[in-house]
């Protein structure tokens, strides 16, 4: 299969330099992307063939593009739950869609899906970037099954990730391995700071991000969220009056 992608122009803080549509042989595009006319055009005039439409999941980044390309080819959208359109084709993972396997990578947002070909090319749409880390933002987005997510897609041995934002990685396992690394680190450093007495999620992200821009507190105090969450659930921390302490239980 020929892999080549159209960069959308939404550069920003969580899209990095755009969003990346992929064009799949010449038939199938993967993330159409926002709803901008060029973008859209330019999709149009690559892809004069197209008949199928791929969604990872419902973000106005990745999905909007999707409607106006179907009223203008007829293609066929394939998504999961929860994307909005005339979608004509329901996937939830397990489906073989134009070659691809469709696996379920809910922790981003509860619905995300991403694609694996025969070959190990891996569309990770945003639950895997090219560079940095997605955000999970609960209660849509959920820490524990991000992780899980992360571990079933580890367990495929993909060769390539083909992200929607950031470059191709040809260290596929090594990328994950890394990603999987990073939210384990960064669990026991909640949990280190509880035990140092950090008990509410302000003094939590002071103690783990003391250098953070200020820009950036509300979104390092969502992520500092989720992982508490993640260990409420797994019994080993318990929240009352605003505050978290370990679980003695624990």
């Amino acid at each position: 299969m020929i892999i080549r992608d159209i960069l959308a122009p939404d550069p920003g803080p969580f899209t990095l330099t755009g969003t990346r549509t992929y064009l799949l042989g010449d038939s199938a595009v993967l993330d159409p992307g926002p709803a901008i006319e060029s973008h859209i055009d330019a999709i149009r005039d690559a892809m004069p063939r197209l008949t199928t439409i791929l969604i990872t999941h419902r973000h106005g980044d990745h999905a909007p593009a999707a409607r106006p390309l179907k009223q203008a080819t007829g293609a066929r959208i394939v998504a999961p739950a929860g994307v909005e359109g005339e979608v004509d084709q329901i996937v939830a993972g397990g489906e073989i869609v134009e070659g691809l396997e469709v696996i379920a990578t809910p922790g981003h947002t509860r619905e995300h899906v991403c694609y694996l070909t025969s070959a190990g090319d891996l569309f990770t749409g945003d639950t895997i970037l090219g560079e940095g880390s997605t955000a999970i933002f609960p209660p849509d987005g959920h820490m524990g099954d991000y992780i899980r997510s992360l571990q079933a897609l580890r367990a495929r041995n993909p060769k390539r990730i083909y992200p929607a934002h950031g470059p191709t990685r040809d260290d596929a396992v090594a990328w994950i391995d890394e990603y999987i690394e990073h939210r384990l680190q960064r669990e026991q450093q909640v949990i280190d700071a509880l035990a140092a007495g950090a008990h509410t999620i302000g003094e939590m992200r002071r103690r783990i991000y003391s250098d953070l821009d200020e820009r950036l507190h509300g979104a390092a105090e969502v992520q500092i969220s989720a992982h508490l969450i993640k260990l409420q659930e797994e019994g080993r921390v318990d929240a009352r009056d605003n505050e978290y302490h370990l679980s003695p239980r624990a």
